[in-house]
């Protein structure tokens, strides 16, 4: 609008100055554009500035999430040549599990951002605690076996530590926000730990170093649930007793 009033003002500058000539100067409006004929000369002026957009920033990044979850076994019938017990794993333990994502970037596919795909760093902890007074041990081989605790025990767990990387597509609804992610971890650490009453803990080996998982969660107003399930196996086939890893819980972001 600016620029055509500064045009008017020259405009009527102009005809002012050819006032001593047969100079016509003609106005007429044409919705939003005006039309000006100048001694036979056409001219057209439109206002297009209320027709531009603002711009929208398609990426955006954000920072810190935490997840808190419960961890269940699936257990799979006859998993590999195993000499421990069969079913210890699934029924002798109950696990859980902390998560941090410090980082993850969105890009929106449309403008009302409604559609984006999402990429993100994670790290997790996972335990498991024992029921009953017992740990595990590898034998000369590297298998998996259990070992009672003898006295009193606090408590008995294996702990593992991952860091890995996910990709997927999230949707917003309104207030809610739905991801549905594809996730690849790398162990970082994997350990057996109790106290008995002094603390004890060691490496223990015989886990998937690399374990695949698919999820999805629902949160509003960065607070909501997950779930997500381990198509990779807890521990390597023939070395341990075993079952995929389903973890449920939930999960809020700052």
């Amino acid at each position: 609008m600016k620029r055509i009033i500064t045009l008017l003002a020259l405009i009527a500058t102009a005809s002012v100055a050819h006032a001593q000539t047969d100079s016509l100067v003609v106005f007429d409006t044409q919705g939003d554009n005006i039309e000006i004929s100048i001694a036979g000369f056409d001219i057209t002026l439109s206002d297009n500035e209320k027709d531009e957009k603002p711009k929208v920033k398609r990426v955006t990044t954000n920072f810190i999430s935490i997840s808190l979850g419960y961890n269940v076994l699936t257990q799979k019938p006859n998993y590999g040549n195993w000499a421990g017990e069969q079913n210890f794993m699934t029924d002798n333990t109950h696990g859980w599990r902390l998560g941090c994502e410090p980082f993850s970037v969105q890009v929106s596919l449309d403008r009302r951002k409604s559609i984006f795909l999402r990429a993100a760093l994670n790290t997790y902890v996972d335990n498991y605690r024992f029921k009953t007074p017992m740990t595990l041990i590898n034998d000369k081989d590297g298998n998996l076996l259990t070992q009672d605790i003898e006295g009193k025990v606090k408590k008995s767990r294996i702990s593992t530590g991952y860091i890995g990387l996910c990709a997927g597509m999230g949707f917003r609804i309104s207030r809610l926000l739905l991801i549905f992610d594809f996730n690849a971890d790398l162990l970082t650490k994997s350990v057996a730990m109790y106290k008995n009453p002094k603390k004890t803990m060691y490496d223990i080996s015989g886990f998937n170093n690399v374990r695949y998982k698919v999820g999805a969660s629902a949160t509003i107003n960065g607070f909501g649930i997950y779930v997500d399930y381990s198509l990779t196996p807890l521990f390597r086939e023939g070395v341990g007793n075993d079952g995929n890893v389903i973890s449920l819980g939930t999960r809020w972001g700052f």
